[in-house]
């Protein structure tokens, strides 16, 4: 029987788990065949985008899935696992672990959690596609920014037109004073 010790540690594992699976993005790859200083690479990869990278001992996450009677479990956890995980940019996480998947093929991208739906490694691989947090809004100030910046070339036009026109004009006067 496990000691009390080992069964509080068992206890704070779960429970931190419980709060790296609340995060919007969670991704499970196996890792098998990457060497430490390829694992700190990815970490730090991970790390650039304010997101973290964990290796999880199969039994406890398991356990974390029976405490909360989740309908996955037992079949993600198979072989050794890390996860990354992320709140704000987890769409860049998705982007950096599938691409270190192509490039190392050395780990799989077998499932994550998405807003804490339930993702096969195909509809990750369609997460990391998508354009990042960054990009979106870019796209959105563009989007608002261009009509605003239409509009006021429209309304300087004339404007500009008469200073062009009256400027002629002055040039004409000029060449036929001399």
């Amino acid at each position: 029987m496990p000691s009390k010790q080992i069964l509080e540690k068992n206890k704070e594992q779960v429970a931190e788990l419980g709060k790296i699976f609340s995060s919007n993005g969670v991704y499970l790859f196996d890792y098998r065949g990457l060497t430490v200083p390829e694992m700190e690479e990815l970490r730090n990869k991970v790390k650039e985008h304010g997101a973290n990278l964990k290796v999880v001992k199969n039994r406890i996450a398991i356990k974390y899935f029976e405490l909360e009677k989740k309908e996955h479990g037992r079949e993600l956890f198979n072989g050794p696992l890390a996860i990354a995980y992320a709140d704000d940019n987890f769409i860049e996480i998705a982007k950096v672990i599938t691409q270190f998947e192509k490039d190392s093929k050395k780990i799989s991208v077998k499932a994550g959690f998405i807003e804490q739906t339930f993702a096969d490694s195909s509809k990750i691989k369609a997460v990391a596609k998508m354009p990042g947090k960054d990009q979106l809004l870019a796209t959105l100030a563009m989007a608002i920014a261009s009509p605003l910046q239409q509009m006021g070339m429209a309304l300087t036009a004339p404007l500009r037109d008469m200073l062009i026109l009256m400027n002629n004009l002055k040039d004409k006067k000029e060449k036929e004073e001399k």
